[in-house]
C-alpha cells in the first residue's frame, strides 16, 4: 500500500501530535524506561514527553535509543521525509529531500541515512522453499583487455573489449532471495566458497528448500548443504523453474536506482543503500500501513550506527542488533 504524503502532513502537522504517535507506537499505554525496563516512571510537567525513571534515576524521552535521538529537525519534517523515501521506489537523493523539505543538504543527508538505519529488519525466520542466490558488482570502471581470436591473422586481433563483473576491481555483493519472500544482501571482499556458504547457512534453511544459482564455480560447495540446481547462462537463461530471474530483477532495481537517483555511492556506505532497496523489495506487495511499520521499526534502532564505518551489510546488521 502506497504512503499518502498529504495524509501524513495533515494528520501529523505539529510536534505534539508526532510525539504522541511515537509514544503510542513505542510503549502503548505504559511508558517503560529504555535503560532498565521499569514502569515506575514520572513525566516532567514542565517538559512534556520527558520522563524520569524512579528505579535507575535516569532521564529519557521517546527519542532515547532511537534514530531520532539528538536531532533538531522537527518531527513533521521527519515524517514527511520518511513518506517521501517510502514512495520513491527507485530511491530519493538527499538533494531532492532538501528541496522538498526546505532544509540544508547536510540535514537532508543525515536524515535520509538515519531513515535507512530505521529500515534494518531483523528476520527471525530463515528463507525456505525455492531460493535463488547470485552476485552482482558495483562501482569502478570496466577493465579493458585485448580479445584474442582463434585466428591471429584476423582483423579483430587487436580488438579492445570491456570486461565487466568477475575479474574486475568492482565491489562484489552477494544476494539471496526466497521466491515470493524476502531478500538479503552482503558486501563481500571475496566471493569464495566459504563466504558464500556461510551466508547461505545464515539466511536460509536447508529443510524443504531448493537452491537455484548460475554456473559460478564457488556455488558448487552448496551441494553438501542444500538441494541445488544450476542454470548455465552460456546456454540458456532458464529451464523451467530453474532460474535466478528474481534476484537478477532485484539487482536491476538497485542499479537503476543508483544510476537514476544517487549517481554514485561509496563502498563505505553502499550497505546502507542496499538496506533501503531490501526494504522496498520486501514490502512491494505489503497491504498494511507501511509508514507505521517503518516508524515502529525505526524506534528499535539507535542513531549511533550512522557514524560507524560499514564494511559489509552483515556488519551493519550485527552492530544494529548488538550481536
Amino acid at each position: 500500500m502506497s504512503t499518502n504524503i498529504l495524509k501524513i502532513t495533515k494528520q501529523y502537522d505539529t510536534q505534539a501530535k508526532c510525539l504522541s504517535y511515537l509514544k503510542s507506537l513505542r510503549w502503548g499505554k505504559t511508558v517503560k524506561c529504555p535503560n532498565c525496563e521499569s514502569d515506575k516512571i514520572r513525566e516532567r510537567k514542565s517538559q512534556p514527553y520527558q520522563y524520569f525513571c524512579k528505579n535507575c534515576k535516569k532521564q529519557f524521552s521517546v527519542f532515547t535509543g532511537t534514530i531520532f535521538e539528538g536531532s533538531r529537525l522537527p518531527l513533521p519534517k521527519w515524517f514527511a521525509a520518511m513518506g517521501l523515501m517510502l514512495n520513491a521506489k527507485s530511491g530519493m537523493a538527499a538533494k531532492e529531500v532538501e528541496r522538498n523539505l526546505g532544509v540544508s543538504y547536510k540535514t537532508a543527508y543525515y536524515t535520509c541515512m538515519r531513515v535507512r538505519i530505521g529500515m534494518l529488519m531483523e528476520h527471525t525466520s530463515k528463507l525456505t522453499g525455492i531460493i535463488e542466490m547470485d552476485e552482482s558488482y558495483f562501482g569502478g570502471k570496466a577493465r579493458k583487455y585485448k580479445k584474442i581470436p582463434d585466428n591471429e591473422q584476423s582483423i579483430g586481433a587487436n580488438e579492445i573489449t570491456l570486461k565487466r563483473g568477475r575479474g574486475t576491481n568492482k565491489v562484489s555483493v552477494a544476494g539471496i532471495v526466497q521466491r515470493k519472500g524476502n531478500v538479503h544482501t552482503e558486501v563481500m571482499g571475496k566471493l569464495t566458497k566459504r563466504n558464500l556458504l556461510a551466508m547461505l547457512k545464515h539466511y536460509a534453511s536447508s529443510d524443504n528448500s531448493i537452491l537455484m544459482t548460475d554456473g559460478f564455480k564457488s556455488y558448487k560447495a552448496m551441494d553438501a548443504y542444500i538441494d541445488h540446481l544450476t542454470v548455465n547462462h552460456s546456454k540458456q537463461m532458464s529451464k523451467g523453474i530453474t532460474h535466478v530471474n528474481t534476484i537478477e530483477n532485484f539487482w536491476g532495481s538497485v542499479k537503476n536506482g543508483i544510476k537514476g537517483s544517487y549517481r554514485a555511492i561509496s563502498k563505505k556506505y553502499l550497505p546502507f543503500y542496499l538496506v533501503e532497496f531490501e526494504w522496498k523489495f520486501d514490502h512491494k506487495l505489503y497491504k498494511g500501513n507501511e509508514f507505521e511499520k517503518l516508524l515502529k521499526n525505526a524506534l528499535q534502532h539507535e542513531k549511533g550506527l550512522l557514524y560507524w564505518k560499514a564494511k559489509s551489510t552483515q556488519n551493519v546488521k550485527e552492530v544494529a542488533y548488538g550481536k
